[in-house]
């Protein structure tokens, strides 16, 4: 009874600092001199935080009942959801939910969805589906990197990767860490070149080839980083460096503004002249700045610098403001320098990342841009028939009538987390009551669109319609238990459960333990 979990915590979070900044010291002695440990030897030196942890908080019994029956709502969600995959398609990239099996590329299967889900069912304590999906990994991951055919070098780093070393750091089972040094080595080889990294990796020949995106080769660094700690190797720290110090480089020399063009020409050795976005292709470019400079513990001052940097041309060029009612948007600036107001669902990331960073120290200008882009968002929602974003809006600036306008072929929802990503951080940090109960009709509404009978949840379109229409793709993405029903987790749940202030997440919504800040 006199067991206190805050004291405890606190007294974790000590040991967790000093074993990192040992490992950073052993990392940081010469990057050219340090070998790695053999794999047998490797010991887990990080301290796991407790995150199922809760403290203690002042709302009313009546409201904590409430959020903890949502909390529990969304862990029955991730239940039916990882039924449907583990009955249907265990192993397999994907659940194909409109014939109810597995899915996935011909010999290029990676079984995504299983490892892109360790962390949640860890985190939600559902310690029996973690248990089983571990052990398969376990088992079965490293004959699937033994395939000819080219992967995605982001994607098999965001999901694959980084799922391996979030259950690793939270489970401290070794033959996850042991997976991820090998995936690592294979990915490696994509990055070690004169040129902008290519797309695609074969992961036995280690040839590249495919024409890349800015985000495809800037969103590999906590990853790489993070595996470098774990390991005591270099070499990975190393090469996802060289690939920012290239790109900062570019933006020194042809965009003053930070804010870059999306296409890579096809010798990989500049960018296309397009227009400056931050949706599809380019939008995890900017999160990355300020979560390498998060991750560093605050440390390396140059991604801070040219996150300033990026932000200050988000609202000096793409910033817009509809007429009926004043929602800001950040849109496309075409090349002739009119602003498109187009803004991509995957853009609603970044309410969140200006939280994170003023957080972390960043201007009061960069959280009422926050606050302001997530009332944009919301209204996505908000303003359709069923409840659920389409994936991209147009803003009406000069309309009396209507804020946005959707294309129907834009009105699709395939299961996204950026909103309620932002709608925790956003709670957590300011405590507004608005962003849980606007996460409440966001996680109804995908149980009332897309649950499907047999277990798994379904993409859809026309959502403008009260109900919206199933099955718009045949696949149930990872990134649905990955990432949306994680953040919805979180936003119902403690701050202590995986604290903002010690971890900071992949774009794939993998914790990782921040580094000390002394």
């Amino acid at each position: 009874m006199g067991f206190n979990p805050r004291s405890l915590f606190q007294w974790l979070l000590v040991l967790s600092a000093a074993c990192f900044f040992l490992n950073l010291l052993l990392l940081s002695g010469s990057t050219n001199l340090v070998q790695r440990s053999p794999l047998t030897h490797l010991r887990h030196t990080v301290d796991r935080v407790p995150i199922r942890t809760e403290a203690h908080t002042a709302a009313t019994n009546d409201r904590r009942q409430l959020h903890e029956k949502r909390r529990d709502q969304v862990v029955d969600m991730m239940r039916w959801a990882w039924k449907g995959y583990e009955t249907h398609a265990f192993g397999y990239d994907a659940l194909d939910v409109k014939r109810m099996t597995g899915t996935g590329l011909p010999g290029h299967d990676m079984a995504i969805s299983l490892v892109d889900s360790l962390d949640t069912l860890y985190i939600m304590g559902l310690d029996a589906e973690f248990q089983r999906a571990a052990e398969w990994a376990e088992a079965n991951m490293a004959e699937r990197f033994e395939q000819h055919t080219p992967i995605s070098i982001f994607e098999t780093t965001i999901r694959i990767l980084g799922g391996l070393l979030s259950a690793y750091n939270l489970s401290g089972r070794e033959a996850l860490l042991k997976l991820a040094d090998d995936l690592g080595t294979r990915l490696l080889r994509g990055l070690q070149t004169d040129t902008l990294p290519l797309s695609l990796v074969d992961l036995i020949s280690g040839q590249t080839s495919g024409r890349s995106f800015i985000a495809e080769f800037t969103t590999i660094q906590l990853e790489f980083k993070y595996l470098s700690l774990l390991t005591k190797d270099p070499t990975y720290h190393d090469a996802a460096e060289e690939v920012m110090d290239k790109v900062a480089e570019m933006v020194e020399r042809e965009y003053p503004a930070g804010i870059l063009p999306v296409q890579v020409e096809s010798y990989a050795t500049r960018l296309i002249p397009g227009p400056l976005k931050l949706g599809a292709g380019g939008d995890s470019y900017y999160e990355y700045l300020l979560k390498q400079w998060i991750f560093s513990g605050n440390k390396q001052d140059k991604y801070k610098e040219r996150y300033l940097q990026a932000v200050h041309g988000m609202m000096t060029k793409l910033k817009g403001k509809t007429k009926k009612s004043g929602l800001v948007f950040l849109g496309e600036l075409g090349t002739d320098g009119v602003l498109v107001p187009k803004m991509d669902h995957l853009v609603c990331f970044i309410p969140g990342m200006l939280a994170l960073g003023y957080m972390n120290g960043m201007p009061d200008a960069h959280l009422e841009l926050a606050k302001d882009l997530l009332e944009s968002c919301w209204e996505m929602y908000n303003q359709m028939g069923s409840k659920l974003a389409p994936e991209i809006v147009y803003f009406e600036t000069d309309s009396d009538v209507a804020d946005l306008r959707v294309s129907s072929n834009d009105a699709f929802n395939i299961l996204r987390p950026e909103t309620v990503e932002s709608l925790m951080i956003l709670y957590r940090l300011t405590k507004d009551e608005k962003y849980r109960e606007r996460g409440a009709i966001i996680l109804d509404a995908f149980e009332r669109n897309c649950k499907l009978p047999d277990g798994g949840y379904s993409s859809v379109s026309n959502v403008d319609a009260p109900i919206a229409t199933k099955f718009f793709r045949p696949e149930m993405e990872s990134f649905f238990m990955a990432e949306t029903l994680k953040y919805l987790y979180l936003l119902f749940s403690d701050d202590a459960v995986v604290p903002l202030d010690t971890f900071v997440f992949n774009t794939e919504a993998h914790p990782f333990p921040i580094q000390p800040h002394d």
